[in-house]
């Protein structure tokens, strides 16, 4: 069955009516993060931005903290589908048999992930604002590192898939090179935002180095 916007972020067994008022919840959260920042981000500003009260809001969230996770969990699982959705065209697009097709697909989905630095650089300055409270708090260390496992396995097996439709397996497993992957790309906004450079910044690693590093990470599947 097909997930719709409305059960993204719901946990089984609630109510629909339930999971509706988390969904506005989680939307007006993200726009207020946006804005504000976490830490500054008033819980009454959320709740009148998502039409609630504060009960509603305490009824869903235990904490500010909880409620960014679900609008990470949230984003990531949309960034998850579209870049399915894009490997796989990218893989359909290209013979297997060919030299460059492995490069010619990373590039693809690279520049996919990357997607506008505008719109990622906001959203990487947010999750760095709530890891830096993760490694200070050490109640917010596990739950931090199950969601991102979950983002992480998400993408591995999206790497298997497109992989298996190139005829090529990975060296190491899974998680470790989409770890490594995801660091990269975090590396380059990182640059990007230290070094001030213009939204269209040049995307040298996701194009060349990024193709390169997957490269050394596989080999041709014979089995």
């Amino acid at each position: 069955m097909a997930t719709t916007g409305a059960d993204l972020g719901r946990p089984r067994g609630m109510t629909r009516r339930r999971a509706e008022t988390r969904r506005r919840v989680i939307e007006a959260a993200y726009d207020v993060f946006i804005e504000l920042g976490i830490r500054d981000a008033p819980v009454e500003l959320i709740c009148e931005r998502a039409g609630f009260t504060r009960g509603a809001f305490y009824s869903n969230f235990a904490s500010k903290d909880e409620l960014f996770l679900a609008v990470y969990e949230v984003r990531m699982r949309e960034r998850t589908d579209r870049l399915r959705v894009a490997v796989d065209e990218a893989v359909a697009a290209v013979d297997p048999a060919s030299a460059d097709a492995v490069s010619r697909v990373l590039q693809q989905a690279g520049v996919l992930f990357m997607e506008s630095l505008t719109a990622d650089e906001t959203w990487y300055l947010l999750n760095a604002e709530f890891r830096a409270q993760a490694l200070r708090r050490p109640e917010l260390r596990a739950p931090t590192a199950d969601t991102e496992r979950r983002f992480h396995d998400a993408l591995g097996e999206i790497l298997l898939d497109m992989l298996g439709g190139l005829g090529m397996r990975l060296t190491v497993d899974p998680r470790s090179a989409v770890i490594t992957i995801v660091k990269l790309y975090e590396t380059l906004l990182e640059r990007a935002i230290l070094d001030e450079l213009p939204s269209a910044a040049d995307s040298h690693y996701l194009t060349e180095v990024l193709p390169l590093l997957l490269a050394a990470l596989v080999v041709p599947d014979h089995g």
